[in-house]
């Protein structure tokens, strides 16, 4: 049984509070999709409209509900890939594969240095992933600094579902005065912060255009970029 829930630190860093999306913003999930693609390519079908298919199932919030855990999730992510590609238990008996690629993920390149710096100025670093407690660890352990982990295993939702916001932001009595949100999803995180009226930094490396009205408070390419306001 993993018993691998936040590490809540007490002390308050004098107020500063930031937190962060985990996938995309700290960590690179080129290796998960790499796997999606190899399996795809041993099994015969085209590595690219997989890769796709598995990213956009993923990313729907209809597949989230009521609550999966992550592994589980990802298991009927590739099962429905089979469907959709008229196979029996091709993707699916790689399963495993696939969720030792998203333990395995390694941070974007400025990130442990950008990380180091904001703890050097006293910054309290806060994790919300939507991740689940046996695959976190691993992650985290990427990037080389402590943060605080909450997960979408703890509040048994996933973002942008504002509940799992305001959990994080009661637990911590965040505010717009002592408190930053960074993430690089859009719909996951920009959308429901501009809603709850928080400070956020869109880390768009993608340099996407927003699909809604919403916007973040700033706006970056890469994270290092973030220190001149912090």
């Amino acid at each position: 049984m993993c018993v691998y829930l936040k590490v809540v630190r007490e002390e308050s860093h004098h107020g500063k509070y930031l937190t962060f999306d985990c996938y995309g913003t700290l960590l690179n999930e080129e290796a998960t999709y790499a796997a999606i693609e190899t399996v795809a390519d041993k099994i015969g079908v085209d590595p690219q409209l997989a890769r796709q298919r598995f990213i956009t199932y993923q990313d729907s919030r209809d597949n989230m509900h009521p609550y999966l855990d992550y592994a589980i999730l990802t298991r009927n992510n590739l099962i429905h890939l089979d469907y959709q590609f008229g196979l029996t238990h091709q993707f699916e008996r790689y399963y495993v594969n696939v969720l030792i690629a998203h333990r395995s993920l390694k941070p974007f390149p400025e990130v442990i240095g950008t990380l180091k710096t904001l703890q050097q100025r006293g910054y309290h670093l806060i994790m919300m992933s939507n991740s689940s407690w046996d695959i976190i660890p691993a992650n985290a352990a990427a990037l080389e600094v402590p943060f605080d982990i909450w997960t979408a295993e703890d509040v048994h939702t996933y973002k942008p579902d504002p509940v799992f916001f305001k959990t994080v932001a009661a637990h911590y009595d965040l505010t717009p005065a002592n408190h930053w949100h960074i993430a690089q999803g859009y719909g996951s995180d920009i959308v429901t912060t501009d809603a709850l009226g928080w400070r956020s930094i869109w880390v768009n490396r993608d340099h996407a255009t927003p699909t809604t009205t919403a916007r973040p408070t700033h706006e970056v390419h890469n994270l290092d970029e973030i220190l001149q306001w912090l």
